[in-house]
């Protein structure tokens, strides 16, 4: 019950209007004085941003971050801290482990993202800076850290369900070793999803990734999305294969999302203590069976990023700090909106960066 009440509190306090004025009650006049302030949205990264060295400044400073990879080991059954600051060759059982292979990537990248969190939200108390988080966000993978963050799932359950995740969606993936994923960009970033979308009909293809507006991701046939390149090109695009275990986020994954469902359905999961903005739907979810759902229908749905930092934006949210390896997402943001505040947290430069600009946004 108490978890229920701080999440609808949560849920409220990001929607609440600013016209909302109470006269009589001081506390809660500073309250809204508070929700008025410039609110801070977290943004996790998915697959793709991670390299080798990641977390490795952090992990030599903090203790807790030392922790965290301890913990993430002691879960998995491999050093962790092997596997994301070593190339290839670590541990017994997995000795020629590559961390761009979707079953380690994705642990890896929730791990270190979460270990940056923790860094950040440690830090920022121990220097008395609110970083007053509305909402949260994460680019497909990063949706569990999300969660975890949000105190939805406790790192245990989280490195758990992402390990299993990884593996049904890299045996899915090498059962059509004929599909796969393909990039569509234009640096005029006129990007028409519309048209994009009737090409994938007339390929017979899919929309995977909405990320910005100058790249949109498709998956399907490695045979057709070659033909769709041809015509792109023919239209003044680029296109580019993409280095994937699987046509990840089209319809052809659904066996494997029906096969992690029985996972999720056995998952003890809580209300979120703040929310999550959905890939699939851009709604706000709190729920543990609407969050379910959410990551069910996420394995083989478009993954709409654009959709999600649009309908942010749209709340009048403009601080995001992106907590992980690489900036990105920060540069897809740059892309969708170049006039929003973009922090990041991935090692200590950027973390005495993130934490004076949210000092000096409190005081404004």
């Amino acid at each position: 019950m108490k978890r229920l009440i701080i999440s609808v509190v949560c849920v409220i306090g990001s929607y609440m209007s600013n016209d909302f004025i109470v006269k009589n009650n001081q506390s809660l006049r500073n309250g809204i004085e508070i929700m008025r302030r410039k609110k801070t949205i977290l943004i996790f990264p998915g697959q793709g941003s991670q390299y080798v060295g990641m977390g490795k400044e952090l992990y030599d400073k903090f203790k807790l971050v030392r922790d965290i990879y301890d913990e993430a080991s002691k879960v998995l059954g491999y050093d962790m801290s092997e596997l994301c600051f070593k190339k290839h060759k670590f541990g017994k059982l997995m000795h020629k482990a590559d961390l761009n292979k979707t079953i380690y990537t994705q642990p890896a990248v929730l791990t270190m993202s979460y270990a940056c969190y923790r860094v950040l939200d440690e830090t920022c108390k121990e220097n008395d800076v609110d970083l007053n988080v509305s909402l949260l966000a994460g680019h497909s993978l990063g949706e569990y850290t999300a969660l975890l963050v949000a105190e939805a799932l406790d790192f245990e359950t989280a490195l758990a369900l992402v390990m299993k995740r990884a593996t049904v969606m890299t045996e899915w993936g090498n059962s059509y070793p004929g599909a796969g994923l393909m990039a569509v960009v234009d640096k005029g970033k006129k990007l028409d999803y519309d048209k994009i979308c009737a090409l994938c009909k007339d390929f017979g293809v899919f929309i995977t990734l909405n990320n910005t507006k100058s790249q949109i991701v498709v998956g399907g046939s490695k045979r057709r999305l070659g033909e769709m390149g041809k015509e792109l090109k023919s239209n003044g695009l680029r296109s580019m294969m993409l280095k994937v275990e699987g046509p990840f986020h089209t319809p052809i994954m659904k066996p494997a999302a029906d096969k992690f469902k029985r996972e999720l359905e056995k998952c003890d999961m809580d209300i979120a203590l703040k929310p999550i903005i959905s890939n699939v739907t851009t709604e706000a979810i709190v729920d543990p069976e609407h969050i379910k759902k959410e990551l069910y229908k996420q394995m083989f749905n478009i993954v709409d990023w654009r959709g999600v930092i649009e309908r942010i934006i749209s709340k009048g949210e403009n601080t995001f700090i992106e907590v992980g390896p690489k900036q990105v997402l920060s540069n897809m943001i740059k892309d969708i909106d170049p006039s929003v505040l973009r922090l990041n947290l991935e090692d200590t430069e950027s973390l005495k960066k993130t934490v004076k600009k949210m000092a000096e946004q409190g005081e404004a």
